[in-house]
C-alpha cells in the first residue's frame, strides 16, 4: 500500500485580519489573531431540479445558486488584537493617546472619512507619527503615511466622525484607550474586515481570504481558573485565493489569565460595588446580520445588513446572600462593570473593560456544586450613558487599553 508525505498539520493554521476600506474588497492582514480553532464554512445554495419527466427517479440538476461564508474562531482573548473584531461588531469607535505633544491644530473641519488635513504647524511631525485628533467621544488616533509642508495625510484611517471648526492635534504615545459602543449614525453600518485563513492546503499563497467578515456574535467568558477566551461567528464572502502572499504578523502580547478580573455590580469595579465571589463572569455581543442577494449578476450578497446589536451576560456566584435573586425579584437593574487587566502600567497596559450602566436580572437559579450557587443571567437595557460619538441608546461599551494606535 503506497504512503504519502503530504499532511497539513494543525499547528500551521492562522488567521489574520484587516479592516477593508471599501466593503467587500479583500485585503492583506495588519496583523494575525492566535486562536484555538478556525472553521471557515464555504455555503453555496443548492438549487435541485425535480421538474418531472415521466421517470422514476426525481434528480434531475443541481445548479448552484448563491454563495456566501460562516466564519467561525475561538481562543484566548488577545487585549491587543480584539479590537478589530469589538470595531465589526459595535460600528461606533474612538480613541485617545498618553503623553501629548506638539499639540496644534487643523487649519480647516475635517469631514466625516477625510484622509487628510493641513496642520496650523508641522513642526515634530513626521511620516509615521501617531496622532490624537479631536477630543472625546470623538476622539481619533491615526497614523500619518504622508507629510508634504503642513499637509498630513492618514490613509489608512480615515475619519470616522466629522470634525468641525480647526479640530485639535496632537502627537501621542501608549498606552492607547479605546471605546466601542453602538454605531446610530448613518447607516448604521460597521466597518467590514477581510479574515485570512492559512492552512497550507490552497494553491499559490496556501491561504484564502474571506472578505465582507461581518460578526455576528462575540462571547466572551472569564473562569477564575482559566483564559479570559472568546468565541466569535460571523459571516462574509465566499473565500478566494489571494493576490499577493500574506503576511503573518502577530503581536507579543499574552493571552489573560482570568482571575485577574474586577466585577462591580451597582456601580463601578471599585470601592463598595466591588464583588467578590463570581467563579465564572460572561458578556455576549450579539448582533443581526442578514445577508441580502439581488439580480446584480452576482451570487455573493449584494449586503449583508447589520440590524440590531444585544448584549447579555452571565454570573456563577458563590451564595453568600439572596442578593442575586433579590435583583431578579425586585427587578434592581443594576450597574454592571467588568474589569480584566493585567496590572501593569504604560506600554505595557493590557486592560478591557465591559460597561452595562443598566443590567436587567431574568434568571437566578439556584444550584449545588458541592457548595451552593446561583447562575445568574442578565440582559443590556439601552440607556445614554453608554453610547460613542455617535449618541443616542446604547446597550453597552467596551474599552480597551493597549499599545495598539488605531482598529
Amino acid at each position: 500500500m503506497p504512503a504519502t508525505s503530504i499532511v497539513f498539520p494543525e499547528s500551521q493554521e492562522w488567521v489574520g485580519i484587516a479592516r477593508e476600506l471599501i466593503a467587500g474588497t479583500g485585503v492583506s492582514p495588519v496583523v494575525s489573531i492566535p486562536a484555538d480553532k478556525m472553521e471557515p464554512d464555504e455555503k453555496p445554495v443548492w438549487l435541485e431540479d425535480k421538474g418531472l419527466r415521466g421517470q422514476m427517479t426525481t434528480e434531475f440538476g443541481l445548479i448552484q445558486g448563491t454563495e456566501s461564508a460562516d466564519f467561525s474562531l475561538n481562543g484566548p482573548v488577545y487585549i491587543d488584537t480584539i479590537g478589530h473584531l469589538l470595531f465589526n461588531i459595535f460600528g461606533d469607535y474612538s480613541a485617545t493617546g498618553s503623553s501629548p505633544t506638539h499639540a496644534t491644530t487643523f487649519t480647516a473641519p475635517l469631514a466625516l472619512g477625510a484622509t487628510s488635513g493641513t496642520l496650523t504647524t508641522s513642526t515634530g511631525y513626521a511620516i509615521g507619527s501617531i496622532c490624537q485628533i479631536d477630543t472625546a467621544p470623538i476622539a481619533e488616533v491615526v497614523v500619518l503615511t504622508g507629510l508634504a509642508g503642513a499637509n498630513a495625510t492618514w490613509a489608512n484611517n480615515p475619519c470616522r466622525f466629522a470634525h468641525t471648526g480647526t479640530p485639535a492635534v496632537s502627537i501621542v504615545a501608549a498606552p492607547f484607550t479605546h471605546t466601542f459602543a453602538l454605531l446610530n449614525s448613518g447607516y448604521g453600518q460597521p466597518v467590514t474586515h477581510t479574515l485570512t485563513f492559512h492552512q497550507g492546503i490552497s494553491a499559490t499563497y496556501f491561504a484564502r481570504q474571506y472578505a465582507y467578515f461581518c460578526a455576528s456574535e462575540i462571547a466572551f467568558t472569564a473562569n477564575a481558573t482559566g483564559l479570559f477566551s472568546h468565541t466569535t461567528k460571523g459571516m462574509s464572502f465566499l473565500g478566494a485565493i489571494p493576490s499577493v502572499a500574506p503576511v503573518n504578523t502577530f503581536d507579543t502580547a499574552l493571552a489573560q489569565a482570568a482571575w485577574e478580573t474586577k466585577i462591580g455590580i451597582g456601580g463601578p469595579a471599585a470601592g463598595g460595588t466591588l464583588i467578590s465571589d463570581v467563579e465564572e463572569s460572561g458578556i455576549t455581543l450579539t448582533r443581526t446580520a442578514k445577508p441580502i442577494w439581488t439580480a446584480a449578476n452576482q451570487q455573493a450578497p449584494f449586503i449583508i445588513a447589520r440590524n440590531e446589536l444585544n448584549v447579555g451576560g452571565s454570573f456563577k456566584e458563590l451564595a453568600q446572600s439572596e442578593q442575586p435573586m433579590l435583583n431578579m425579584l425586585n427587578n434592581v437593574q443594576p450597574q454592571i462593570q467588568i474589569i480584566i487587566s493585567n496590572g501593569l502600567t504604560g506600554a505595557s497596559l493590557l486592560s478591557a473593560t465591559f460597561n452595562l450602566q443598566q443590567a436587567a436580572y431574568d434568571t437566578a437559579k439556584l444550584s449545588s456544586n458541592g457548595v451552593i450557587e446561583y447562575d445568574v443571567s442578565f440582559k443590556a437595557i439601552a440607556n445614554s450613558t453608554n453610547v460613542g460619538g455617535s449618541a443616542g441608546l446604547g446597550p453597552a461599551t467596551v474599552i480597551l487599553q493597549n499599545a495598539t494606535p488605531t482598529y
